[in-house]
């Protein structure tokens, strides 16, 4: 797969990539090796906090404010030219996508196996 980014763009996989290490060694070592097997849907809130850093992280290298604008304004954070991008989108807006991403995991860690 292939990845490009612009400034600091590559935070956006670095942040995903790092919260997910970090929440699954954390609750390994807490809970046991078993933890995932038996709760999958932790896995969503490791998603969740990947989300909110990169969007902390992203609003603050791009210079942006960090409340959420609301859904009418949304083109325009999609539409400005950031230093910072990740795949031509500015870094902030990843956290979009890890939200989804965080629902997705949520659905099929609870559903019955």
């Amino acid at each position: 797969m292939i990845f490009w980014w612009t400034g600091r763009g590559y935070l956006a996989l670095l942040s995903l990539i790092g919260v997910f290490a970090l929440f699954g060694a954390v609750l390994t070592l807490a809970f046991g090796e078993q933890i995932f097997d038996t709760a999958p849907w932790l896995w969503a809130v490791g998603a969740v906090i990947a989300a909110v850093i990169n969007w902390m992280v992203g609003c603050r290298v791009n210079r942006k404010p960090l409340k959420v604008p609301p859904p009418r304004l949304w083109k325009s954070r999609l539409t400005y030219r950031p230093r910072n991008r990740f795949m031509g989108l500015p870094l902030e807006v990843w956290s979009a996508p890890m939200m989804l991403l965080a629902v997705v995991m949520l659905v099929r860690g609870l559903l019955p196996a």
